[in-house]
């Protein structure tokens, strides 16, 4: 049976020139955490949720969008690269760094999943739902942000 991330991966695969990749075990723990410390209440251990927006901690819209690959192309600038977090079923997360002008093929080419999409400043988190909802979230505090290479 076919997971998630092998999905993605099959995408991959059929269209190479996608600019779109899974993280490295140590840099997708960083990302992770940082994620985690960033924009959810109770930081690292709410990522045992399953539904990472429950735990958001400053939401500052939410909404279902007529057409959700038209306000990606409102938010994400093509050429810019964005942290992608595919939320599998059971709870797994597959971090992957991907362009404003990727992120949308692989959506658009996998099987409807919830995910997120975070800029590299990590000054904001956007989340796609189940429910077809998105969610825009701040950080839950102001300091520095330092982001991740």
């Amino acid at each position: 049976m076919k997971n998630l991330r092998d999905n993605i991966t099959q995408v991959l695969k059929e269209h190479p020139a996608i600019e779109f990749r899974f993280c490295r075990v140590g840099q997708y723990e960083a990302v992770l955490d940082s994620i985690a410390e960033r924009f959810l209440s109770r930081g690292r251990y709410d990522l045992s949720r399953i539904w990472l927006w429950e735990a958001f901690d400053q939401i500052t819209e939410s909404y279902v969008p007529a057409d959700v690959f038209a306000e990606w192309r409102k938010r994400l600038h093509p050429e810019e690269s964005y942290w992608f977090l595919a939320s599998d079923e059971d709870g797994k997360y597959w971090v992957a760094e991907g362009t404003g002008s990727a992120i949308p093929e692989i959506l658009r080419e996998t099987p409807p999943f919830e995910y997120y999409i975070i800029d590299r400043k990590m000054s904001w988190i956007l989340c796609e739902n189940h429910h077809g909802t998105l969610f825009l979230a701040q950080p839950r505090f102001q300091g520095s942000a330092v982001p991740i290479a």
